[in-house]
Order: structure tokens, then C-alpha cells, then sequence
């Protein structure tokens, strides 16, 4: 599977995801975030330094990166909640005091067997390359 996956579908809410797709997801963004933040904090507080100036904060970047991995982290979620036989309208959680908790809880379960009202689970690959319903 491909770590670039979830960019790739990043607008496609049907379907299924499986939990290795979400944790990939989750290393990526978070190695992007970090990999921005060090840069900008290297790149500008070299260029401050040089100035006498004190060193600006990477939040702007950080917070640009977060916009644009927004979509994808949503449709992403929402295709892990299906592949566990759940509505995208769970992730409303988010809205109310520990639903967050839940929604984690939810995220990471493993997802079912076969096909459900979502859908076909999502092929995986296998040893020797070749690629089959689990």
C-alpha cells in the first residue's frame, strides 16, 4: 500500500480504509508538520539571527500544511469509520466534551471481515505482490 494513498483519494468519501492506511496517514503528516516546523525554524531563525532580530514562530506554516491536509484527513476518517460499519456523522463526536475519545477508540478498531452496507473491504496486498479480498 501506498503511504500516498489518503492524498491520493483525498476527496473520495465511499468506501472503505483500512487501519494501516490511517496510521500511515498519521506518519506522514505528523513527519511533514515536524519536517516544515525544523526547516522554517532553521531557514528563519539563521535569517533572524544574521539580522539581530528574535526568531519567528513556523505556527503560520504549520498551520497552512494543517489547511491542506485537512480534506484528506476527513475523508480518510470518514472511509475508517465505515470500514468499522459506522455513519461519517459519528465524527460529530468531535463536537461534544470526550467524544474525541470515542472517535479514537472507533479509529483504531479493526475493521470487519466482509462486505458491509459500505462496501467491499479493502484489498491488501500479499506476499509475492499479488493483491486479494481479506
Amino acid at each position: 500500500m501506498s503511504i500516498f494513498k489518503p492524498l491520493i483519494r483525498f476527496a473520495d468519501f465511499r468506501g472503505r480504509s483500512d487501519r494501516s492506511e490511517l496510521l500511515q496517514f498519521l506518519m506522514l503528516s505528523l513527519t511533514l508538520l515536524l519536517s516544515v516546523a525544523y526547516l522554517w525554524g532553521m531557514g528563519w531563525g539563521l535569517a533572524d539571527g544574521l539580522r539581530g532580530a528574535p526568531p519567528r514562530s513556523p505556527a503560520p506554516v504549520a498551520q497552512y500544511l494543517g489547511l491542506l491536509l485537512l480534506l484528506p484527513a476527513l475523508s480518510l476518517s470518514i472511509r475508517r469509520l465505515h470500514d468499522i460499519d459506522r455513519s461519517g456523522w459519528w465524527l460529530l463526536l468531535n463536537l461534544v466534551p470526550g467524544g474525541i475519545a470515542v472517535l479514537i477508540v472507533f479509529l483504531l478498531q479493526d475493521g470487519g471481515v466482509g462486505d458491509n452496507r459500505f462496501g467491499p473491504p479493502q484489498p491488501t496486498a500479499q506476499a509475492g505482490g499479488a493483491t486479494a479480498s481479506a
